[in-house]
């Protein structure tokens, strides 16, 4: 039964689509058939409209109201994100597919902290487990880091903001790489900042979601530290074939402190 209907279009309607950071928007699609909903943040469905078709992750799913919340950065002169951008409430769409696991099975159950670090629009499976998995009553502290180039690429600030107040076993940090003057929080690549933050690395588990480039550098820094490999998860978005560069991985895992807290 799964297969059968996993492999169907199904019919869908855009039920609503807003800016959350420049250039990037989050798309609710409404599912209208009558078929299984099991999607959570995490899996990944191909979308297809105006004659074109792409995969997103999940990064919201609303079983009640059967909607899913897809995150995209708009691609200028891309083929389908434009037209994902303009479509209105009400805008037919298709859904196929049931792929990937859902960041909530991946995590290790020794860890006794998630840590989250994403770039660009990685950010949406990310926010979308810790929303879905802190109104579960899930008791472990969950952290996120999210890299963007300037402060207007920053995605869900509200949204996280909230949920920062709201539970306090749950904190987020934006870095930038091209921050303003008056920014008084992380600077450079999320790879490279985050680690000085990250305390006990081997007792957490690590979900990483965006550009290859800074998965095969973390990924690599995170084994050179001693993190087992079961606690190391990730999904690429784009620079699927991106290889670390090992004086990179060893500046990496060097900003790193030990069990004890030293550097």
């Amino acid at each position: 039964m799964t297969e059968e209907w996993t492999q169907t279009w199904r019919k869908a309607v855009v039920a609503g689509s807003r800016e959350v950071g420049r250039g990037c928007r989050l798309l609710q699609v409404e599912f209208t058939d009558d078929l299984p909903f099991p999607f959570q943040p995490g899996h990944v469905v191909v979308l297809r409209h105006d004659g074109h078709r792409h995969p997103y992750t999940v990064s919201q799913a609303d079983p009640a109201r059967r909607i899913l919340g897809l995150l995209f950065r708009i691609i200028p002169g891309g083929r389908l994100t434009p037209s994902l951008a303009a479509a209105a409430p009400g805008t037919p769409m298709e859904v196929s597919g049931l792929h990937h696991e859902p960041v909530a099975t991946l995590i290790a159950p020794e860890a006794r902290e998630v840590v989250g670090l994403s770039t660009g629009s990685g950010i949406g499976p990310l926010w979308g487990f810790a929303e879905r998995s802190l109104a579960a009553g899930f008791d472990r502290p969950i952290t996120l880091f999210a890299g963007y180039r300037e402060a207007a690429d920053i995605c869900l600030v509200p949204e996280l903001d909230a949920l920062q107040a709201a539970h306090p076993g749950f904190r987020w940090h934006p870095s930038l790489t091209q921050p303003p003057e008056a920014w008084t929080g992380l600077r450079g690549r999320v790879g490279h900042s985050a680690p000085p933050l990250i305390q006990a690395p081997r007792a957490c588990h690590f979900h990483l979601v965006g550009n290859g480039t800074m998965l095969a550098e973390m990924k690599a820094a995170l084994a050179l530290i001693g993190v087992p490999g079961p606690q190391v998860t990730s999904e690429v978005f784009f620079n699927h074939n991106a290889e670390a560069e090992p004086g990179t991985v060893q500046a990496i895992a060097d900003r790193f402190k030990d069990e004890t807290g030293v550097p």
